[in-house]
């Protein structure tokens, strides 16, 4: 009896020492971010908006101040300028690389016609030589086929003399066949084809010509192009100093950035900084839209399902925020992503779970607690007055898990 009166005492002194000590599980203050950007070209000013500070929807966080035309054109016509000089200088070079080709290919067509001469100089000489082979076999031919007539010799001498005489008959033809390709080759090489045994119609010195000769009237056409618009800029140019004090005037202007939510500011890019129409300027932590992760246990992740309202409460503040739970489920860092059943989560499981709760529309962004620690305490958790029983949840756990055992 004296022992169970111990458990007892002991048990409930350690759910009162839970009372006073739990608050909730912990958590952070997450939200959306608005990207501000440049709405035009210019320089983007920030220099009264820091890191942190609140902001109000349609409140101005800064100037743009437009960039002066004057320079813009300026830049260009030097730009367009030195482009002119660029095209002008490449055609100039390519030209000579042209005039290189041309005389190098007009070497090569020189040498092979000189070539194809000294061919066809030996193919005459060839043939001659066949021609005298043909006749010199014919002549023994009719002799042998005279003195097999009288009976003089046999007949295997008369077809020896004729296999001797149709071989220099093709001789013959072939040394003709070769004077006529020769020949044809003489005549496209004075014409400036090339017949070659790898197909080709041009010299490699001929074919790189041709291509640097489409180059050069692409760049011609680019060159009239920019010689245009380069006249039309040096016209712009000159009314500009003529109307010196209207462009001064014009490049004073300035454009208001406006908060497109109402937050905290998280981030200032390019402040002082030359910026291009929908470059990012700033971020801004839309305080309308904020959401709360917090950690529990197993059991508490029993207990809790979408739609259920919760508190969150800064550690350095009292008044609490107001939410709904929108998710729970495992973390990404547990082996198991998907949610877990109620049921499944009674017993020993000291795995940690992540809950998201949607809080309530802050109106108030001085008082916005984004990227703030504190706790979250769920209504269908077990809790009374605010105050967690994680001692009672772990008896629960133990008595459901003997239970179980038993």
């Amino acid at each position: 009896m004296f022992a169970g009166i111990g458990v007892v005492g002991l048990g409930a002194w350690t759910m009162a020492g839970s009372f006073a000590s739990s608050e909730g599980a912990p958590a952070v203050v997450s939200g959306q971010t608005a990207i501000i950007r440049a709405s035009q070209d210019g320089y983007a000013a920030l220099d009264a908006l820091r890191r942190g500070s609140t902001v109000h929807k349609g409140e101005a966080i800064g100037t743009l101040l437009l960039s002066q035309t004057g320079e813009n054109k300026s830049m260009t016509l030097v730009q367009t300028k030195g482009r002119v000089d660029a095209i002008h200088s490449e055609i100039v070079a390519l030209q000579g690389q042209i005039r290189d080709l041309q005389e190098r290919t007009e070497k090569n067509r020189a040498a092979r016609i000189d070539e194809l001469r000294s061919k066809m100089a030996e193919a005459d000489a060839n043939i001659e030589a066949a021609r005298a082979k043909e006749a010199a076999a014919n002549a023994v031919l009719d002799r042998q086929q005279k003195v097999y007539s009288i009976g003089w010799t046999v007949k295997s001498s008369v077809e020896a003399a004729k296999h001797t005489a149709d071989a220099a008959k093709l001789d013959r033809t072939a040394a003709e066949k070769q004077i006529g390709t020769l020949q044809l080759q003489l005549t496209a090489a004075r014409d400036g084809t090339f017949l070659q045994d790898a197909y080709n119609d041009a010299a490699y010195s001929q074919q790189r010509a041709d291509q640097l000769r489409l180059r050069v009237a692409d760049l011609e056409a680019e060159s009239q192009q920019q010689s245009h618009l380069l006249s039309l800029l040096e016209d712009d140019a000159q009314q500009m100093q003529m109307n010196a004090a209207d462009r001064n005037a014009a490049s004073k202007q300035k454009v208001s950035i406006l908060s497109p939510v109402s937050g905290i500011a998280w981030s200032i890019t390019n402040n002082g900084q030359y910026v291009r129409a929908g470059d990012e300027i700033a971020r801004i932590i839309d305080c309308s839209q904020l959401s709360v992760n917090a950690t529990v246990s197993s059991l508490e992740y029993a207990s809790i399902k979408d739609g259920d309202r919760a508190s969150f409460r800064q550690t350095d503040q009292k008044r609490p925020w107001k939410g709904t739970v929108t998710w729970a489920g495992v973390p990404e860092s547990n082996e198991s992503a998907t949610p877990i059943p109620a049921s499944a989560a009674l017993g020993s499981n000291n795995a940690q779970y992540s809950v998201s709760v949607a809080l309530d529309d802050v109106s108030n962004a001085s008082d916005c607690p984004a990227g703030k620690f504190g706790r979250v305490v769920f209504e269908n958790t077990h809790a009374l007055s605010g105050w967690r029983m994680p001692a009672l949840d772990q008896l629960a756990a133990s008595l459901a898990e003997t239970l179980h055992l038993r």
